[in-house]
């Protein structure tokens, strides 16, 4: 939520106060919250994101709208193992031996992947691994656990689809127009036109 929108700058993240931000690259025009905890993490051009987010090994493509406190590939422990706990493959902190450095580059290799224009409302939670195509809505509070197909919205515990936002063909321009790829001289030019009912939007834009 913004009470005052901030200024933002072109190449350099505008970061809230109290986040902690590890191995993570930033596109332009980038926003994130108070207090987000990112680790591993690539962000497209003019994402942003709420406050108190945590993410972890995950892909986000461009112009993604994320509301605050939103959970976003939560790392996984060795069930699978005697023992689970993090001691048991990254200690140190409690004073054992060397990391499971096999174990952990493992997980940081399954990554989370957030397609273009994706809406993610407040309290959602998105499992690691799962792709969420371009143009997705994920409504507040769902826990998502499998894949969400492009221009879906999805609501719940578990997560299921609700209904599409537009119908099959509407989703096929869009994909074709893929205006997220503009450039910025496009995307000035023709702002005014992000007004338009879908319909005149396609029809001046599908052929470009």
């Amino acid at each position: 939520m913004h009470i005052n929108f901030p200024k933002l700058s072109q190449d350099t993240p505008t970061i809230g106060k109290g986040s902690q931000i590890k191995d993570t690259k930033f596109g332009k025009w980038i926003e994130l919250g108070e207090s987000n905890m990112i680790d591993n993490c690539t962000f497209g051009d003019y994402d942003y994101t709420g406050q108190y987010c945590f993410m972890q090994n995950t892909d986000l493509q461009k112009f993604d709208s994320i509301a605050a406190m939103v959970r976003i590939g939560p790392t996984n422990h060795p069930y699978d193992r005697a023992a689970q706990h993090i001691f048991a493959y990254n200690g140190a902190a409690y004073g054992f031996g060397p990391k499971d450095e096999e174990y952990l580059k493992h997980r940081k290799q399954i990554r989370t992947k957030i397609g273009n224009d994706v809406w993610i409302g407040h309290g959602v939670l998105i499992l690691t691994g799962l792709t969420v195509g371009d143009g997705a809505v994920i409504g507040a509070g769902a826990v998502v656990t499998h894949d969400v197909e492009p221009y879906t919205i999805i609501g719940g515990v578990p997560g299921k689809k609700i209904k599409d936002r537009f119908p099959d063909e509407v989703k096929t321009d869009l994909t074709k127009i893929a205006w997220w790829d503009w450039s910025r001289e496009k995307l000035e030019k023709y702002y005014l036109d992000f007004r338009l009912p879908i319909d005149e939007f396609i029809q001046k834009h599908i052929h470009d």
